[in-house]
This record gives structure tokens, C-alpha cells and sequence, in this order.
């Protein structure tokens, strides 16, 4: 099999192959390491190709260290490598490897979207060079609704509490728009500093959405919708599209108005938006691994159940350290680092992440 790199002429070329791949995720789109790349990260995109055909491949995000001359690699949900076969992986690792030489890469981080019950899979790993991350980056367990049903089946089959709460927003005049634009953004920023604030967690500078706004959404791979109550905005939800699948990836509240339950009449719109355009998923993202009533996430996946989604669970991130000395200091390092953020942000070390 040939390697090779993939450049911007053929943007297409790589989202047809990652937006249909079996575990293609939105992370491993084209404009998503654009997207980083306006915040420090430097997309490579790397393909086997068998027969003229690509097979698999991986969209990787580098990061400078400063001062080191040294590098970390990560692909976010990716590699899109078929696990279960030995030869494929260890040659696109083997590609990644001459490209993490050059770039003097500590380590390559991945989190691809494969179940965390395969054992065949976390076996090649193991073989391949792989050890369990010390921290996730993605959330290992969500849950995936299947559109590929009618309207009033998938509004039967949400808990009778969600569908009451649906039902009440809109007795209420709660109303919903999708809102793509510049003040949409605004908008939804507004609300997401009200909710980082309320329930104590950081979120990136206005920037980084007005970023998502010129580069995903335009790129046709997302939306914004705003619920308003009372002519007032009072939550808001960043979507993105990739393939026949959406993801719900930022959700936003006010502290105002939460009795008339707007988020819930917020997601089923998304729901008849998404049907109306042919999506057959939506995926709404992280939930605690192991849920239980102590974990910072445990009223998010309280809140998610509510919608009858397939509760998956992912296998989780893993490293492959081409320094192992390196990558055990940076690793610790950025554990203290976290921790010490956390105690401050928080009052104690909290990890939404952990299991």
C-alpha cells in the first residue's frame, strides 16, 4: 500500500472518504484541523491508498512545544484504520511514524470511534505500541438517537418526562430559530458564559465560535439554533453535520426560564431539522462512563437519557509514545497542570471526564 499526503485541492477527496468511513467522525473532517489550526494546531492529513483507492487514513493535529523542539500528535476520534487488521494499521502507523520524525513528535494520541468491548481491537492496539492514555480528550459514552424513524415514533419512544417537558415549552410560546449568523454566535456566547459561570467549567474566547461560525458552518458541516422565551433568548445549541450524521457538541442556558423547559423543545427541532435534511444520527455527544448520582455530568446524562438514544461506549484514548521518557514527564505534567486548574476553577479537582 502507497502513503501519501493529503493537501487542500483534495478537501473533497479526503471528507468522502472520512465522512463515510464506518467510524468517520467530524473531528476527522477537513475543516476541523482547519479550524484548529487558527488556535496553534497544524493539520496533517495521511491516507493509504490500495489500488488507487483510499483505505484508511488519519487527519492528525501537530502542536509545537515551546522551547523543546518537540511536537505532540493527536487524532481526534481518528485513526479511520480497520483495527481488526493487523497489516493495515501497523502500515499507516508506520506512515504517521516518518511524518512524527520530522516533526520531532513525542507521541501520538488517538480516541477513534470503535466499541470499548471489542477485544480484538484493544489487543492490536496493545501489539501495535499502544498504552491507555492517562486522560481522555473526548468523552468515551454518549448517546446516538437513530433518525431513520418517523417523527411521531421518535417522539413516542423519548421518556414521558422529556416528551412533557417538549409539550410544556410549547404551551409556553417557547420558540426556536435556526440562527447561523454573526448575531446568532452572539447570541449563543452570551448564554454559554452564563452556563460556564453557573456550573463553574472554562470555555474558549468568543473567538474560537465566531471561528466555527466562518469555517464549519460555511463549510456546509454545522448550525446554530437559539430558543427564545418572552422575545428573550434563553438557550442555544452549536450543531455539526458530517456525512448522514450530527453531532451536538456545545449546549447553552440561562438561569432565567428553566421552568419552561426550552432545551428539551431545543433538541427536538434539531431532531425535525435534521430528518428534514436526511441525517440518519444525532449523536448528543458526552456522558459519564459510568454514570452515578456524584459525577459533575451525571444531570447532562439524566437530561440526555430522556431522548432514548443507543447508549454507546467508545474504547477510549490511547498513546503511542515515540519517547517514552518524554511522553511520561508530559503526560504527569499536564495531569498537575489540570488538576491545579480545576482546584481553582472549581474548588476541587474535578474531572468531567473521569469514569
Amino acid at each position: 500500500m502507497n502513503s501519501r499526503i493529503i493537501t487542500y485541492p483534495e478537501k473533497e477527496l479526503w471528507n468522502d472518504f472520512a465522512a463515510n468511513y464506518p467510524t468517520g467522525s467530524v473531528l476527522q473532517s477537513y475543516e476541523w484541523g482547519e479550524l484548529k489550526a487558527c488556535f496553534g494546531w497544524r493539520p496533517i492529513r495521511l491516507v493509504l491508498e490500495e489500488a488507487g483507492k483510499i483505505v484508511a487514513g488519519a487527519a492528525i493535529l501537530k502542536k509545537e512545544i515551546p522551547y523543546i523542539n518537540h511536537s505532540l500528535y493527536y487524532a481526534p476520534r481518528g485513526l479511520l484504520v480497520d483495527f481488526t487488521k493487523r497489516d493495515q494499521l501497523h502500515d499507516l502507523l508506520e506512515a504517521i511514524e516518518k511524518e512524527a520524525d520530522r516533526d520531532h513528535a513525542i507521541s501520538l494520541k488517538i480516541d477513534p470511534e470503535v466499541s470499548a468491548f471489542d477485544a480484538i481491537v484493544t489487543g492490536n492496539l496493545r501489539n501495535a505500541g499502544f498504552i491507555r492514555a492517562a486522560k481522555q480528550i473526548q468523552p468515551r459514552a454518549t448517546f446516538i438517537i437513530n433518525l431513520d424513524r418517523p417523527l411521531d415514533e421518535l417522539l413516542a419512544g423519548f421518556e414521558e418526562k422529556t416528551r412533557y417537558n417538549i409539550r410544556l415549552a410549547e404551551k409556553k410560546g417557547v420558540s426556536v430559530q435556526e440562527e447561523p449568523d454573526e448575531t446568532g454566535i452572539g447570541r449563543f456566547y452570551s448564554l454559554y458564559q452564563t452556563t460556564a459561570q453557573r456550573d463553574r467549567f472554562m470555555i474558549h474566547p468568543k473567538i474560537y465560535y465566531q471561528k466555527i461560525r466562518e469555517i464549519m458552518f460555511a463549510g456546509g458541516l454545522g448550525t446554530n439554533f437559539v430558543a427564545y422565551y418572552q422575545g428573550q433568548p434563553v438557550a442555544a445549541v452549536i450543531i455539526f453535520s458530517f456525512g448522514r450524521k450530527i453531532w451536538y457538541m456545545y449546549g447553552a442556558s440561562s438561569s432565567e426560564a428553566r421552568n419552561v423547559m426550552p432545551n428539551h423543545l431545543l433538541h427536538w427541532e434539531v431532531i425535525k431539522w435534521a430528518k428534514e435534511r436526511g441525517y440518519k444520527q444525532y449523536d448528543l455527544w458526552g456522558i459519564p462512563f459510568e454514570p452515578k448520582k456524584s459525577h459533575p455530568l451525571f444531570g447532562v446524562y439524566r437530561f440526555k437519557k430522556g431522548f432514548h438514544g443507543d447508549l454507546v461506549k467508545y474504547v477510549g484514548a490511547y498513546d503511542f509514545p515515540y519517547s517514552p521518557l518524554l511522553h511520561g514527564l508530559l503526560e504527569n505534567g499536564l495531569i498537575w497542570y489540570q488538576n491545579l486548574r480545576r482546584l481553582v476553577t472549581k474548588g476541587k479537582i474535578e474531572d468531567s471526564l473521569s469514569e
